[in-house]
């Protein structure tokens, strides 16, 4: 854009200071287009520097029009100073066999402060398009992210194994203990309602999550028995937070499958709320013996969700025996996309 701009921008402004004289010969035309070209390509490279300082101060898109009342007028005073150095060199030295024409010192400096005024313009103006068009690009991703995240969640939500697992404890339950087939079955019946009901939401609130979490946990204890143990300790003011819907579930789900069981040695699981803005789930560290090729879509879907939502990463980190899972939460008012 610049090169483009410049070559006129030369012509006409030798043209101002010079008149007819600039274009009495072709040498004298090109030494004039030389010097000035020089001349003002240190110039606007200097004029960019400044620029791009402004723009890391205020690099915000709604801060376009900050930036343009900040740098016009060091423009127009760095014109001033720049221009009247120019005509000075033109009148000192015999770079030039024509002289500047009189009266045409203000003319210039208010043509070239109308230049860097378009100039800044322009740029602002092909900036913001850049950052339109990069938008759309992000838009459009984070739709596909959304898409398959939702397709994700509708094949979590039939999950074969899960529900084999829980009708073969189910069926268990009944021809030994009646009273705890009917408890387990009402357990699982709240874990399916909540699943097709959440799907289509982008939060829920933690409240609602740790209620599924507790149905979940439950039907897990019954299966696997003294082999999990588990502790909840959540402030009550973080249960008003939010999170992404099934996100206990998919937590919950690897920490099972990729830990083993056992009554003398049990996983132990403990979730809590740190600060009122996360959420920490913890868990010992069990090797199974065999290792067990697991798809980890689920965990890959959820990490993805809070990149649509534009939240905090989701934090691991593990040590020796222990690993330790950090979930951002989110207010109320953050639950619109």
């Amino acid at each position: 854009m610049f090169l483009w701009i410049i070559l006129p921008y030369i012509i006409f402004f030798n043209g101002l200071i010079f008149g007819s004289c600039i274009f009495s010969s072709i040498s004298v035309f090109a030494r004039a287009l030389a010097f000035s070209g020089i001349y003002l390509f240190l110039l606007y490279f200097i004029f960019g520097m400044a620029a791009t300082g402004i723009q890391k101060r205020f690099p915000g898109a709604g801060d376009m029009f900050r930036r343009i009342a900040v740098l016009l007028p060091m423009f127009y005073v760095m014109n001033a100073i720049s221009f009247s150095g120019l005509i000075y060199l033109y009148k000192e030295l015999p770079l030039l066999p024509c002289t500047p024409k009189p009266g045409m010192f203000l003319w210039a400096i208010l043509y070239a402060c109308l230049m860097s005024t378009i100039i800044t313009f322009l740029n602002e103006g092909v900036a913001n398009w850049e950052a339109w068009k990069s938008s759309l690009t992000e838009t459009e991703r984070m739709k596909n992210v959304y898409q398959r995240s939702k397709l994700l969640c509708l094949r979590e939500q039939i999950n074969p194994h899960f529900l084999f697992n829980c009708f073969n404890t189910l069926s268990g339950l009944i021809q030994e203990d009646q009273s705890k087939a009917e408890a387990f079955l009402d357990e699982m019946t709240k874990v399916h309602r909540y699943i097709l009901r959440s799907s289509d939401q982008f939060l829920v609130s933690l409240e609602m999550e740790m209620k599924f979490a507790n149905s979940y946990l439950f039907l897990a204890e019954e299966r696997f028995g003294e082999a999990i143990q588990t502790t909840i300790q959540i402030e009550k003011d973080a249960l008003e937070k939010q999170l992404p819907p099934l996100s206990m579930q998919v937590i919950l789900e690897n920490i099972i499958h990729n830990n083993a069981l056992s009554k003398t040695d049990p996983l132990k699981i403990h979730i809590t709320s740190t600060d009122h803005n996360h959420l920490a789930i913890t868990n010992t560290i069990h090797k199974k013996n065999i290792t067990v090729n697991i798809e980890d879509d689920g965990f890959e879907n959820l990490v993805k969700k809070y990149e649509i939502l534009n939240a905090e990463q989701i934090l691991i980190h593990e040590e020796e025996g222990e690993r330790s899972l950090l979930l951002p939460l989110f207010d109320k008012k953050e639950s619109t996309l």
